[in-house]
């Protein structure tokens, strides 16, 4: 169990940062990729294999090491972060297939640019490749989250992903879609409204998970404003 009475040491700190710096590369690599900065295929190679093998190094590190903090982070960021991706998607299929509130499948259409079979179309290993990276950016947020927020109520999730929703809405990523700026191309209403509830369902989720858990770890300003302190106690005891 993590509590505030457990301070990290400053290489965990720096861990932390490693990690932190590493569950964002995902996301992030779709947005320069609708960019034709570099393709994602390319992206892929150099940039999210790599991070997700450093965030996994990391873990381990952790584990090894008796890292409370951010051993107690990635499980709980695994866990929360698939769970919620699950209801996610629930919403979202039946956006897409009842509603016809998107233009098509996100895991689907990552699968073949990461595999650069786009012109060829999706197989299973697109579709395994896609998933997989789309089960990765969820787990990469909730990460984030929690390091970040630490146990928070449940609602405060609620503006994290709807301001995730929004600015993936607002976000070149439309243009790969073909749906525009807040899918005002494709859906105008349908396609904000999928995207909303999805990422609400998403947050609502891992953020009552992280409430309710034992092992939820501290922010990581806490840990901040405690290194500094016994950072300045070193340095008036040098003095």
């Amino acid at each position: 169990m993590t509590t505030k009475s457990y301070t990290v040491s400053y290489a965990e700190f720096v861990g932390a940062l490693i990690a932190l710096a590493a569950a964002s590369v995902s996301p992030l690599a779709f947005t320069v990729a609708a960019t034709g900065y570099m393709s994602m295929h390319t992206l892929g190679l150099v940039a999210i294999a790599p991070a997700v093998f450093i965030w996994l190094t990391i873990a381990v590190i952790s584990r090894l090491s008796g890292w409370r903090n951010l051993v107690s982070a990635t499980r709980l960021s695994i866990f929360a972060g698939v769970a919620s991706v699950v209801a996610m998607e629930v919403v979202r299929m039946i956006g897409f297939r009842v509603f016809h509130g998107m233009p098509g499948s996100l895991p689907m259409l990552l699968g073949v640019l990461l595999t650069n079979h786009f012109m060829e179309g999706p197989n299973w290993w697109t579709d395994l490749v896609g998933w997989a990276d789309h089960f990765w950016n969820g787990i990469g947020f909730v990460f984030i989250y929690f390091i970040v927020f630490g146990r928070q109520r449940w609602w405060v999730a609620i503006p994290y992903v709807l301001g995730i929703a929004t600015i993936f809405m607002l976000s070149p990523v439309m243009n790969i879609l073909g749906a525009g700026i807040f899918g005002q191309d494709f859906a105008p209403v349908k396609f904000p409204l999928t995207v909303y509830a999805a990422h609400l369902v998403y947050g609502i989720v891992f953020g009552y998970i992280g409430q309710r858990s034992a092992s939820t770890p501290v922010n990581i300003f806490h840990h901040i404003a405690v290194l500094i302190r016994r950072f300045n106690g070193i340095a008036k005891v040098s003095s």
